[in-house]
């Protein structure tokens, strides 16, 4: 069936939210907050403790984690608690490792079958 020109700049559109979210992503410390932060609210300062970085290093990766609609702040006094907006975000998370899980067993696989073929 063929998609209308308004469908097609829906998708469009769609696409590229998913690709804003998938830069905010791609970092390993962003990548490493979004695993700290799980499924509940942290502090910043256990964020900057528990991943040994900087206040303003912290402060740099959450405002993109924000502004890429991933993580969410509140303030409590002088603290800053931040969490996930969407717990999806972790389960896309978790299937993307699913995903290299098995990339990198194949690439286990490929190896062993090219060293027993060198071998003979």
């Amino acid at each position: 069936m063929k998609q209308s020109v308004e469908d097609k700049a829906i998708q469009q559109k769609i696409f590229q939210m998913q690709c804003e979210i998938c830069k905010a992503l791609a970092n390993p410390l962003r990548m490493a907050i979004v695993n700290r932060l799980d499924d509940r609210e942290i502090a910043a300062a256990d964020l900057i403790a528990d991943l040994g970085i900087s206040k303003a290093n912290l402060s740099k990766h959450m405002a993109l984690l924000i502004h890429g609609g991933i993580v969410e702040s509140r303030r409590d006094g002088r603290q800053i608690f931040y969490r996930l907006i969407d717990s999806e975000i972790r389960k896309a998370c978790s299937i993307m490792s699913s995903v290299l899980y098995r990339r990198l067993k194949r690439g286990e696989k490929l190896a062993s079958v090219i060293a027993i073929a060198r071998a003979s």
